[in-house]
């Protein structure tokens, strides 16, 4: 799976699914040397095959009724392959609107094929998703670290009482034990973790 990173540095070359082949040509022709040109194209979205989004960053959708089947595809697609979605209707469903919305849709356009608001409704799109990617990977930082920081304190309560030592103590000697070892404290800290489990039983079967 890709990263922010990952989608800020490359080209956003398009997927584009379309059951019109004149909007389809319109589209291809219209986006032909801009970032988002037109690399994979289907007529039908349950044809499209998974491994022609493996380099795509930006999926258009083009369809006159774009349905709740149609978003549940897509919802499988974003699964496996996060990527900006712009959608093109003829025809508006609220449900539909709604579903776009939890999946985190860039665009929604009923009856708005426009050439002069394609690029920009793309160019949107790709930066508001951009923007949720860093969200998500800010709050899984901070979720990894908050989950550390336990590992963390229960290793610190584990040598204090192993060393009746204190809680500065205990930190200090995992600290530089890690530094010592090359280690990342947190992997350190599940080591002592492990072993101290593993010495439980055993010290509970001896008494």
């Amino acid at each position: 799976m890709r990263n922010s990173t990952d989608l800020l540095t490359q080209r956003f070359h398009s997927t584009l699914v379309c059951d019109r082949p004149d909007i389809a040509q319109q589209l291809v022709d219209q986006l032909h040397g801009t970032m988002f040109e037109v690399t994979n194209q289907s007529a039908s979205l349950p044809k499209l095959a998974m491994k022609q989004l493996e380099y795509t960053g930006m999926f258009i959708l083009a369809v006159r009724n774009c349905d709740s089947d149609m978003m549940a595809l897509i919802d499988m697609l974003l699964r496996q392959q996060p990527m900006p979605v712009v959608i093109f209707t003829d025809v508006y469903d609220a449900q539909v609107e709604k579903q776009a919305i939890q999946l985190g849709v860039g665009a929604y356009v009923v009856d708005g094929l426009q050439p002069h608001r394609v690029l920009p409704l793309l160019s949107t799109a790709r930066n508001r998703f951009l923007q949720q990617q860093n969200m998500r990977d800010q709050l899984q930082s901070l979720e990894t670290k908050l989950a550390e920081r336990k590992i963390i304190d229960r290793a610190k309560g584990v040598l204090m009482q192993q060393r009746q030592c204190t809680e500065d103590e205990a930190y200090r000697l995992l600290r530089t034990t890690a530094m010592n070892q090359n280690m990342r404290l947190a992997m350190l800290a599940k080591q002592v973790l492990a072993t101290a489990n593993l010495l439980e039983p055993h010290t509970q079967r001896q008494g």
